[in-house]
């Protein structure tokens, strides 16, 4: 079956990673559940953890627990670029996955995405939501503060 011991030690390695990506969060949209991290960050997101970065996909935005793209970071994956049009949905993150429920301060986004916060983690269910973002150094934009107030993430 497996020709080592350590070609056994990585294929188990990889079930424990897709299995830990599966069991621990929720991701919704035309690419479906993706899978644990991979090479490749953006150059800015290079120290963030990486959500659904494998073969064939490109990132699409990456949440800062501060201001101006600074702090903990964590970087969104999907499969191709997003569209320029912002009236198809390309995929929708519950941030309580991976611990980013109520946390993000900025964001960036990247492949032509645009996305929009919500405050409830059932997006686009209920709840209040924020205008398209391009990227943003600070969360407060107009009259509502989106600071560590995001808990689902919706991208066109």
């Amino acid at each position: 079956m497996f020709k080592g011991k350590q070609e056994a030690m990585r294929a188990v390695a990889r079930l424990a990673v897709a299995a830990a990506f599966v069991t621990g969060a929720l991701v919704t949209g035309t690419a479906g559940a993706q899978a644990a991290p991979a090479a490749q960050a953006p150059a800015a997101a290079a120290a963030c953890t990486q959500v659904g970065n494998v073969s064939g996909t490109v990132s699409a935005f990456t949440l800062y627990d501060s201001n101006n793209y600074t702090g903990a970071c964590v970087t969104f994956w999907k499969y191709g670029a997003c569209s320029a049009s912002t009236t198809d949905i390309e995929g929708m993150w519950n941030l309580s996955g991976w611990g980013w429920d109520n946390r993000a301060n900025s964001v960036r986004t990247y492949n032509k995405c645009d996305l929009k916060l919500f405050d409830v983690r059932d997006c686009p269910g209920s709840g209040t939501r924020s205008t398209w973002i391009d990227q943003s150094a600070d969360l407060r934009l107009g009259s509502i503060n989106w600071q560590n107030r995001a808990s689902c993430v919706e991208i066109s």
